[in-house]
Protein backbone atom coordinates (compact mmCIF):
# COMPACT_ATOMS: atom_id res chain seq x y z
CA UNK A 1 0.00 0.00 0.00
CA UNK A 2 1.36 3.43 -0.81
CA UNK A 3 2.36 5.37 2.32
CA UNK A 4 0.01 8.42 1.29
CA UNK A 5 -2.95 5.87 1.66
CA UNK A 6 -1.57 4.30 4.77
CA UNK A 7 -1.33 7.24 6.51
CA UNK A 8 -4.84 8.36 5.39
CA UNK A 9 -6.07 4.92 6.61
CA UNK A 10 -4.32 5.48 10.00
CA UNK A 11 -5.97 8.71 10.08
CA UNK A 12 -9.48 7.41 9.78
CA UNK A 13 -9.24 4.39 11.87
CA UNK A 14 -7.13 6.47 14.72
CA UNK A 15 -4.47 4.18 15.07
CA UNK A 16 -2.80 6.74 16.98
CA UNK A 17 -5.44 5.98 19.67
CA UNK A 18 -4.72 1.90 19.84
CA UNK A 19 -2.47 2.16 23.78
CA UNK A 20 -6.08 4.57 24.63
CA UNK A 21 -7.82 1.72 23.49
CA UNK A 22 -5.99 -0.98 25.17
CA UNK A 23 -5.94 1.01 28.31
CA UNK A 24 -9.64 1.11 28.64
CA UNK A 25 -10.30 -2.38 27.91
CA UNK A 26 -7.95 -3.02 30.68
CA UNK A 27 -9.78 -0.47 32.66
CA UNK A 28 -12.95 -2.31 32.08
CA UNK A 29 -11.93 -5.82 33.47
CA UNK A 30 -9.74 -4.15 36.71
CA UNK A 31 -13.41 -2.30 37.25
CA UNK A 32 -14.73 -5.80 38.36
CA UNK A 33 -12.66 -6.31 41.01
CA UNK A 34 -12.98 -4.94 44.81
CA UNK A 35 -10.93 -2.09 45.51
CA UNK A 36 -7.57 -2.53 47.49
CA UNK A 37 -4.84 -4.80 47.86
CA UNK A 38 -1.30 -4.86 46.26
CA UNK A 39 -0.19 -5.05 42.34
CA UNK A 40 2.07 -6.07 40.30
CA UNK A 41 2.99 -4.98 36.53
CA UNK A 42 4.85 -6.78 34.56
CA UNK A 43 7.02 -5.24 31.65
CA UNK A 44 5.91 -1.86 33.80
CA UNK A 45 8.33 0.15 30.86
CA UNK A 46 7.87 3.90 32.29
CA UNK A 47 5.00 2.88 34.47
CA UNK A 48 2.52 5.37 33.39
CA UNK A 49 0.23 2.45 32.89
CA UNK A 50 0.74 0.70 36.13
CA UNK A 51 -0.20 4.09 37.57
CA UNK A 52 -3.50 4.27 35.69
CA UNK A 53 -4.12 0.49 37.32
CA UNK A 54 -3.42 1.34 40.41
CA UNK A 55 -5.27 4.64 40.49
CA UNK A 56 -8.50 2.46 39.02
CA UNK A 57 -8.53 0.16 41.99
CA UNK A 58 -7.55 2.76 44.94
CA UNK A 59 -4.12 1.24 44.78
CA UNK A 60 -1.50 3.53 47.01
CA UNK A 61 1.50 2.81 44.49
CA UNK A 62 3.31 1.99 47.93
CA UNK A 63 1.27 -1.30 47.14
CA UNK A 64 2.80 -1.40 43.67
CA UNK A 65 5.82 -3.16 42.76
CA UNK A 66 7.08 -3.91 38.78
CA UNK A 67 9.43 -5.81 36.69
CA UNK A 68 11.24 -4.25 33.53
CA UNK A 69 14.08 -6.05 31.13
CA UNK A 70 15.34 -2.64 30.53
CA UNK A 71 17.29 -1.27 32.80
CA UNK A 72 17.04 2.48 31.54
CA UNK A 73 13.87 3.11 33.56
CA UNK A 74 15.43 2.88 36.41
CA UNK A 75 16.94 6.34 36.02
CA UNK A 76 13.44 7.64 35.55
CA UNK A 77 12.77 7.95 38.96
CA UNK A 78 9.49 5.76 39.21
CA UNK A 79 7.19 6.06 42.01
CA UNK A 80 7.22 2.78 42.64
CA UNK A 81 9.96 0.00 42.75
CA UNK A 82 10.99 -1.97 39.94
CA UNK A 83 13.38 -5.42 39.36
CA UNK A 84 15.04 -5.17 36.24
CA UNK A 85 14.76 -9.09 35.12
CA UNK A 86 15.10 -10.90 32.41
CA UNK A 87 11.78 -12.37 31.84
CA UNK A 88 13.05 -15.99 30.01
CA UNK A 89 15.62 -16.40 32.60
CA UNK A 90 14.68 -14.88 35.93
CA UNK A 91 12.20 -16.38 38.45
CA UNK A 92 10.30 -13.12 40.73
CA UNK A 93 11.94 -12.61 43.59
CA UNK A 94 9.08 -12.55 45.60
CA UNK A 95 7.67 -15.60 47.91
CA UNK A 96 4.31 -17.73 46.37
CA UNK A 97 1.37 -15.48 46.89
CA UNK A 98 2.76 -12.13 47.66
CA UNK A 99 0.26 -10.21 45.27
CA UNK A 100 -3.54 -9.49 44.84
CA UNK A 101 -3.24 -8.74 41.31
CA UNK A 102 -0.54 -9.51 38.27
CA UNK A 103 -0.62 -7.97 35.05
CA UNK A 104 0.85 -8.87 31.97
CA UNK A 105 0.09 -6.33 29.35
CA UNK A 106 1.68 -6.32 25.35
CA UNK A 107 5.03 -8.38 26.62
CA UNK A 108 4.18 -12.20 26.12
CA UNK A 109 4.29 -11.43 21.96
CA UNK A 110 8.30 -10.16 22.56
CA UNK A 111 9.27 -13.44 24.47
CA UNK A 112 10.69 -17.24 23.04
CA UNK A 113 10.16 -18.73 26.87
CA UNK A 114 7.01 -17.05 27.39
CA UNK A 115 6.26 -20.22 29.74
CA UNK A 116 8.44 -19.00 32.87
CA UNK A 117 6.85 -15.54 33.58
CA UNK A 118 3.49 -16.96 33.03
CA UNK A 119 4.12 -19.27 35.74
CA UNK A 120 5.69 -16.65 37.69
CA UNK A 121 3.24 -14.75 37.82
CA UNK A 122 0.66 -17.68 38.88
CA UNK A 123 2.83 -18.55 41.41
CA UNK A 124 3.45 -15.25 43.12
CA UNK A 125 -0.51 -14.99 43.59
CA UNK A 126 -2.31 -15.07 46.35
CA UNK A 127 -5.08 -18.00 46.01
CA UNK A 128 -8.28 -16.02 44.66
CA UNK A 129 -5.88 -13.61 43.25
CA UNK A 130 -6.38 -12.31 39.51
CA UNK A 131 -3.93 -12.35 36.35
CA UNK A 132 -4.75 -10.04 33.95
CA UNK A 133 -3.20 -10.91 30.26
CA UNK A 134 -2.96 -8.62 27.16
CA UNK A 135 -1.90 -9.95 23.96
CA UNK A 136 -2.58 -9.07 20.57
CA UNK A 137 -4.66 -10.86 18.01
CA UNK A 138 -3.33 -12.25 14.90
CA UNK A 139 -6.98 -13.66 14.04
CA UNK A 140 -8.47 -10.13 14.35
CA UNK A 141 -10.48 -9.03 11.18
CA UNK A 142 -7.94 -6.68 9.79
CA UNK A 143 -5.61 -9.61 9.77
CA UNK A 144 -7.50 -12.26 8.53
CA UNK A 145 -8.37 -9.98 5.21
CA UNK A 146 -4.54 -9.40 4.62
CA UNK A 147 -3.65 -12.66 5.15
CA UNK A 148 -6.68 -13.26 2.36
CA UNK A 149 -4.87 -11.24 -0.01
CA UNK A 150 -1.15 -12.69 0.97
CA UNK A 151 -0.63 -10.20 3.28
CA UNK A 152 1.35 -10.04 6.74
CA UNK A 153 -0.45 -9.50 10.05
CA UNK A 154 0.01 -6.80 11.49
CA UNK A 155 0.73 -7.90 14.76
CA UNK A 156 4.41 -9.78 13.23
CA UNK A 157 5.23 -7.83 10.46
CA UNK A 158 8.46 -9.20 9.83
CA UNK A 159 10.67 -6.60 11.11
CA UNK A 160 8.85 -6.00 14.06
CA UNK A 161 10.20 -6.60 17.87
CA UNK A 162 7.33 -9.42 18.05
CA UNK A 163 8.12 -13.22 18.01
CA UNK A 164 5.10 -14.93 18.71
CA UNK A 165 1.58 -14.32 17.74
CA UNK A 166 -2.00 -15.57 19.80
CA UNK A 167 -4.89 -16.03 17.97
CA UNK A 168 -7.81 -15.68 20.49
CA UNK A 169 -9.76 -18.62 20.84
CA UNK A 170 -6.42 -20.61 20.64
CA UNK A 171 -4.90 -18.74 23.51
CA UNK A 172 -7.69 -18.67 25.33
CA UNK A 173 -7.62 -22.59 25.29
CA UNK A 174 -3.82 -22.81 26.27
CA UNK A 175 -4.61 -20.35 29.60
CA UNK A 176 -7.03 -22.46 30.32
CA UNK A 177 -5.01 -25.52 29.79
CA UNK A 178 -3.18 -24.63 33.58
CA UNK A 179 -5.46 -26.14 36.19
CA UNK A 180 -4.60 -23.25 38.75
CA UNK A 181 -6.92 -20.77 36.82
CA UNK A 182 -10.37 -20.06 35.64
CA UNK A 183 -11.30 -17.33 33.13
CA UNK A 184 -13.37 -14.54 35.16
CA UNK A 185 -13.86 -12.72 31.72
CA UNK A 186 -12.42 -11.17 28.10
CA UNK A 187 -12.94 -8.48 26.34
CA UNK A 188 -11.10 -7.12 22.98
CA UNK A 189 -9.82 -3.30 21.79
CA UNK A 190 -10.25 -2.06 18.04
CA UNK A 191 -11.64 -3.83 15.83
CA UNK A 192 -10.54 -2.65 12.62
CA UNK A 193 -11.33 -1.86 9.87
CA UNK A 194 -14.63 -0.09 11.48
CA UNK A 195 -13.88 3.30 11.67
CA UNK A 196 -13.26 5.09 15.21
CA UNK A 197 -15.07 5.06 17.88
CA UNK A 198 -17.29 2.32 16.54
CA UNK A 199 -14.28 0.05 16.55
CA UNK A 200 -14.03 -0.48 20.01
CA UNK A 201 -17.58 -0.89 21.36
CA UNK A 202 -17.62 -3.97 18.79
CA UNK A 203 -14.22 -5.06 20.37
CA UNK A 204 -15.40 -5.41 23.14
CA UNK A 205 -18.87 -7.23 21.79
CA UNK A 206 -16.57 -9.50 19.60
CA UNK A 207 -12.64 -10.02 20.94
CA UNK A 208 -11.96 -12.88 18.82
CA UNK A 209 -11.92 -10.24 15.81
CA UNK A 210 -10.52 -7.57 17.89
CA UNK A 211 -6.94 -6.19 17.30
CA UNK A 212 -5.85 -6.78 21.05
CA UNK A 213 -7.41 -9.34 23.26
CA UNK A 214 -7.41 -9.09 27.06
CA UNK A 215 -8.12 -11.98 29.62
CA UNK A 216 -8.99 -12.02 33.48
CA UNK A 217 -8.06 -15.34 35.12
CA UNK A 218 -8.29 -16.15 38.64
CA UNK A 219 -5.63 -18.42 40.60
CA UNK A 220 -8.45 -20.91 42.09
CA UNK A 221 -5.42 -23.36 42.98
CA UNK A 222 -1.87 -24.47 43.67
CA UNK A 223 -1.89 -27.39 40.94
CA UNK A 224 1.73 -29.28 39.71
CA UNK A 225 0.50 -28.42 35.91
CA UNK A 226 2.09 -25.48 34.84
CA UNK A 227 2.38 -23.83 31.37
CA UNK A 228 4.86 -25.64 29.02
CA UNK A 229 6.18 -25.68 25.67
CA UNK A 230 5.00 -28.80 23.88
CA UNK A 231 7.30 -31.86 24.79
CA UNK A 232 10.23 -32.45 22.29
CA UNK A 233 9.86 -29.06 20.74
CA UNK A 234 12.36 -26.55 20.47
CA UNK A 235 13.52 -23.18 18.15
CA UNK A 236 16.57 -21.64 17.14
CA UNK A 237 16.26 -18.40 18.96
Amino acid sequence: MPAEYRMLLNKLLRTDLEGERNNAAILRLLARLPKGGNLLDVGCADGGRTALYANSLGISLNAVHGIEAKSAYLEKGLPFPISVLNLETDSFPWEAGSFDLVVCNQVLEHLKNMFLPMNESVRVLRKGGRLLIGVPNVAALHNRILLLFGGQPVCNHLAGPHLRCFAHKAFLRFLLSNPAVSLEACTGASLYPLPWPMDDWAAALAPPLAAGTFYLLRKTAVAPAPWAMEEGADTFL
